[in-house]
């Protein structure tokens, strides 16, 4: 044995020794990291497999007998396997290469050559095809002098890698601010050194008899630690639009020019239930299928809609091409927006408006139900006494019937008609209070109007007249019937709340027909909006009524409903002269 004095001076022994507590600290320092993405968990494999590296060097050059000396051998050439693949990917994850990042495969295919390496260099002895000598090769000896096939197709390949992870710098480096090339810098220095040295000892341009690859990977874990506590590096990768992509809240499907999809963002899986990999190659109409969009895409037109799901979700889709400067579409995009809560939200709004819209009837239904309830228990009564009378005469055996039983059968019509009229206005609370079927359908204004107003007249202000001027023959417009009854109706209730007690109210309810719209128009001759309030006049919960008068939902409400239609609603007023609401809403879709 050598001694071993001398062996722990050893060059080798001395650059290991300063390289393994900077490499080690920067073990500790990723693995302990609380958030890692993989480019954290990859430099962390790669600190790793220095560190082993270092390690084997050791063990080899520090003179500990041929066991440990054969030992080294054999972790040094397994860490050596290792060593590249851990770099590449980290190197790739950190360029954001899009396959690596989508695909388990393709990092799992980086390790495949190397694993087959590491078999070829165990089992050397059978076949010596990476050393040519039985014998393993003492830490003096120069590999060139037993090299096999097998090592310098590994030498080859191992360049390959680093030319790999070149390229991806570069193009990380044309695409980085000037300012923010020095992390750049940093990872192009801690590759070079490591291969350059490596370079240097295997073709022997230097007159050194030892390797100087340990040294040069410490160079490397000292640009780490100053890329690391200097500028971040590794903490935030460039940004890219994936980065953008793959944080969207709505969903974002990319197709090719033939109309398969290239890729998903997290947001359009979880839309869609579908993964990203099993979307990938699929024709973009076999998703639009299953929203009823297939027309849009093959028209290579943009089409926004929005589509109610099997499971009662609501998505808004958009679907558009993309064309470069020479007109041929280029490819195709999908966006889906999940809408269900929002459109959850505004139900439930415009439910309570309503409900609320009935508490403020509640004193005119009152009055409504009490009339004829007080005549048909009066005509009740009526019959009562008939029906004694008649026991009567036929107890004397007088069997002609009394002349009041004349009066019977108009007494039964009274009663009958006191009793639908009932059922008309608890009907009509019923349609009105209940949720909405959300079936859009053609809406026949003058009818819709109509029963807004039969609501509105059990408004406990019975003074105000209420005039209508409905034009004949009114088209029929698209949209939903429930909801611009709700529209209306909140207008007339406005209106009687604003002439409050005055004997000579008066609201007149037009419609007609105004170029492509229709129109409804609520007239009060109220004492109109001040000129301060009309901007806010439509805004949520805004009122000028005092509590517990209203919520200020009405109007804010019915602004809403109509926009959803494509349609207005508009105010004008003059202080002291009246207000007039115009609702415009078109005759086509």
């Amino acid at each position: 044995m050598a001694d071993s004095g001398g062996l722990l001076m050893h060059p080798v022994v001395v650059q290991t020794g300063l390289a393994i507590p900077l490499v080690l600290s920067l073990v500790v320092y990723t693995a302990l990291r609380r958030q890692k993405t993989a480019v954290h968990w990859y430099l962390t494999g790669l600190l790793g497999m220095i560190l082993a590296w270092g390690v084997a060097m050791m063990l080899r050059y520090a003179g500990l007998g041929d066991d440990a000396s054969d030992a080294g051998a054999i972790l040094a050439q397994l860490s050596s396997c290792a060593l590249l693949p851990f770099f590449l990917l980290t190197i790739v994850h950190y360029g954001r290469v899009d396959v690596f990042e989508h695909s388990p495969a393709a990092n799992f295919s980086v390790a495949v050559p190397f694993a087959l390496f590491a078999t070829v260099m165990l089992t050397n002895e059978s076949h010596h095809l990476y050393q040519l000598s039985r014998e393993s090769m003492p830490p003096g000896d120069h590999p060139l002098d037993r090299a096999g096939p097998f090592y310098w197709a590994f030498q080859a390949w191992c360049y390959g890698y680093v030319a790999w992870a070149l390229v991806v710098i570069a193009r990380l480096w044309a695409r980085e601010p000037r300012a923010g090339r020095h992390r750049l810098m940093l990872i192009v220095g801690g590759i070079i050194a490591p291969v350059a040295a490596h370079s240097a000892y295997t073709a022997r341009w230097l007159p050194l008899d030892y390797p100087l690859t340990s040294g040069a990977l410490g160079i490397t874990a000292v640009c780490l630690v100053l890329g690391i506590h200097r500028y971040g590096l590794f903490e935030a990768g460039p940004v890219v639009q994936r980065d953008v992509i793959q944080h969207l809240e709505d969903g974002l499907v990319l197709a090719d020019e033939d109309g398969r999809i290239l890729d998903a963002n997290p947001a359009a899986e979880r839309i869609l239930d579908r993964s990203g990999a099993a979307l990938r190659g699929q024709p973009l109409e076999t998703v639009l299928d299953g929203l009823g969009l297939e027309g849009a895409v093959a028209a290579h037109r943009g089409v926004q809609t929005e589509l109610e799901t099997a499971d009662g979700r609501t998505i808004q889709v958009t679907t558009d091409g993309v064309s470069p400067r020479g007109g041929q579409p280029a490819g195709r995009y999908l966006v889906l927006r999940d809408r269900t809560a929002e459109r959850q939200g505004e139900r439930m709004l415009r439910q309570r408006q309503k409900l609320e819209s009935v508490g403020i009837l509640a004193a005119g239904i009152a009055h409504e139900v009490n009339n004829p309830l007080a005549f048909v228990r009066a005509n009740l009564v009526h019959l009562q006494q008939l029906g004694t009378l008649v026991d009567k005469h036929l107890r004397g055996g007088d069997r002609r019937a009394p002349e009041e039983l004349e009066e019977l059968g108009e007494v039964v019509e009274e009663s009958l008609v006191g009793l639908d009229r009932i059922g008309r206005i608890v009907d009509g609370l019923l349609r009105f209070s209940r949720a909405p079927s959300e079936r859009e359908g053609q809406v026949d204004l003058n009818a819709m109007v109509g029963e807004a107003l039969r609501l509105a007249a059990l408004h406990r202000n019975q003074r105000v007249a209420v005039e209508t001027a409905l034009a004949e023959n009114l088209p029929q417009v698209p949209g939903y019937a429930d909801r611009l009854v709700q529209v209306v109706l909140n207008l007339l209730l406005n209106a009687k709340q604003s002439l409050g007690e005055d004997p000579d109210g008066r609201i007149r309810v037009e419609t007609g027909v105004e170029g492509e719209s229709a129109v409804v128009r609520v007239h009060d001759n109220g004492p109109g909006v001040p000129l301060d309030l009309q901007d806010r006049i439509f805004d949520p919960f805004f009122t000028t009524r005092g509590p517990g008068e209203g919520t200020g939902l009405g109007l804010s409400i019915a602004f809403d409903i109509l926009r959803e239609h494509g349609g207005s609603l508009a105010l004008e007023s003059t202080p002291g002269d009246g207000a007039c609401f115009t609702v415009r809403l078109p005759l086509v879709a």
